[in-house]
């Protein structure tokens, strides 16, 4: 798996996530939340990208090294 396969599937993890920024901020504007939820939520989402970002694997470890599985 390339890096650049690993950022797109870090950032595909947060996308469901990165929707309730502007939720967040739109509550805040009308009173019902505080102003610190949406930079703490924003905050979250950077955090929750990095580490999806390390937990994909660099590489496949499912075949044994030489790329070929062994013989049946």
């Amino acid at each position: 798996m390339t890096r650049r396969d690993r950022i797109r599937y870090a950032a595909v993890s947060v996308l469901p996530t990165l929707l309730t920024v502007p939720l967040c901020a739109a509550l805040a504007a009308a009173g019902v939340l505080p102003w610190s939820v949406a930079p703490a939520v924003a905050a979250a989402l950077v955090l929750q990208g990095v580490v999806a970002y390390l937990r994909f694997p660099s590489r496949f470890t499912s075949l044994p090294p030489g790329g070929s599985a062994p013989r049946r």
